[in-house]
């Protein structure tokens, strides 16, 4: 089954930095630093830290996102891993409809999160920062699994397929790229239940995750702001190129 993946058929783009932090934060001793720190966010970048959820094992800061129909939408935009920090900037998603969601000069915020970071946990070092992009996209009714088995050589292994996750791991430039395929669907809110699949809207979910390949004690500003920059290029420049098979 032949699907052309274009960038007008995603109908949700999440986009993730994610960031390896050591020692490690802690939420029970860094009470206070950590506190600091959430409100610093919401001082300093109101358009994408709002509110602080804190509990004994978990923190996050969520963004009221008003959808084009005046709904509103609460989405964690920092959350606090064992590993260290996320920050996650929706930028699409698909909930009845496409909305497209505005976090301008969100590459800026990160780079400035990060260096309130140091300043408030100054003993800290950064071996590893990652960009994972999370993309829908849309196949209609054409059922995502068939498209995504279609890839594989012999009809028995086709038709028996109930699941499929495709992986894919290609180290470049210093850098590695995993890139995850897998199909999805969803039944569309407010419709009534049919014999067909008339009320079901099914996808492929691509998530690339490009981190920096070299471990190091620390990493500089110009090296996370490389693995940043290598991500953006590789988005629009590269991927839709690969899963279209055009190399």
């Amino acid at each position: 089954m032949n699907y052309q993946f274009e960038i007008e058929k995603i109908s949700q783009h999440v986009i993730k930095y994610g960031v390896d932090i050591r020692p490690p934060i802690s939420i029970k001793d860094d009470k206070i630093k950590l506190q600091d720190y959430c409100n610093r966010l919401i001082e300093l970048f109101p358009q994408a830290f709002e509110t602080i959820i804190a509990g004994p094992q978990n923190l996050q800061v969520q963004k009221t996102f008003v959808l084009a129909d005046n709904k509103r939408i609460e989405l964690p935009t920092f959350i606090l891993t064992v590993r260290g920090p996320i920050f996650t900037f929706p930028l699409r998603m698909f909930i009845n409809e496409v909305h497209n969601l505005s976090i301008p000069d969100k590459d800026k915020i990160f780079s400035k999160a990060l260096d309130e970071l140091r300043k408030i946990f100054s003993d800290i070092t950064i071996p590893r920062v990652g960009v994972v992009n999370e993309f829908i996209f849309d196949t209609g009714q054409a059922n995502s699994l068939q498209i995504l088995a279609s890839n594989l050589k012999g009809d028995v292994w086709r038709e028996k397929a109930k699941n499929l996750v495709i992986q894919f791991q290609t180290p470049t430039e210093g850098k590695n790229i995993n890139l995850e395929i897998r199909p999805t669907h969803a039944k569309r809110s407010g419709k009534p239940p049919a014999a067909d699949d008339a009320n079901i809207r099914f996808g492929l979910i691509v998530n690339v995750d490009i981190n920096n390949q070299k471990i190091k004690s620390d990493l500089t500003k110009s090296e996370i702001n490389d693995i940043v920059a290598f991500a953006n290029d590789y988005i629009p420049d590269e991927l839709i190129r690969f899963l279209n098979n055009e190399y």
